[in-house]
């Protein structure tokens, strides 16, 4: 088994500490952010093609469009990679936003505030129905946090759930998987009946 480093994240305009992972779109090219760095200090979104091992720095968050993305980006079924940042936005709340990898174009779909939920850390995920599902670590009723809905479609983004930080636990893990039932599960760090964190569903 051999490793191969193909890159090092060195120059703060290029983009560094990537604190999600990679993933491979349909085109065959790796894609992925970074939290810090790039022209604005705030992150990158950045594109790796395997085959002339080349890297190239697409975006720059500038902290009106995000900052500070965590997690990783995902390709939906229309193509389009979605993502979100745990911070920056017209609430500095984060953002949710689309890219487009056939033109590079980065379009900002929603501002996070604090009743709709903010500060979201993790990866967007398709569920059966063709809407993105997420949740967020701040804002909400009980300000710890929600699960949210958003219609790649419509733009339309709808809270669906305010977790409490006790019965229904808080600080939701960046995740929701969807189960064969069509249901939609995950977890928290802590709340529930021991405090240690829950299983739900959704």
């Amino acid at each position: 088994k051999t490793f191969d480093k193909l890159f090092n994240f060195s120059d703060s305009i290029d983009g560094t500490n990537p604190d999600g992972s990679v993933i491979q779109a349909l085109n065959g090219k790796l894609y992925g952010m970074t939290t810090r760095g790039g022209q604005y200090k705030w992150g990158a979104i950045f594109q790796y093609d395997l085959s002339t091992k080349t890297y190239t720095k697409l975006h720059d968050f500038n902290d009106v469009n995000g900052s500070l993305p965590e997690g990783n980006l995902f390709q939906a079924s229309d193509g389009k990679l979605y993502g979100v940042t745990n911070a920056g936005g017209k609430n500095d709340y984060g953002v949710l936003f689309q890219f487009d990898p056939a033109t590079n174009t980065f379009t900002k779909k929603y501002d996070f505030d604090e009743l709709g939920g903010g500060s979201p850390r993790g990866t967007l995920m398709e569920a059966k129905n063709g809407k993105l599902y997420g949740t967020t670590i701040s804002g909400g009723t009980e300000g710890v946090g929600t699960l949210f809905e958003f219609d790649p479609v419509t733009s339309i983004y709808t809270k669906k759930f305010d977790f409490d930080g006790k019965a229904n636990g808080g600080l939701a893990c960046p995740l929701l998987v969807e189960g064969n039932d069509g249901n939609l599960f995950g977890t928290t760090v802590y709340g529930g009946k021991n405090d240690y964190g829950v299983l739900f569903q959704f």
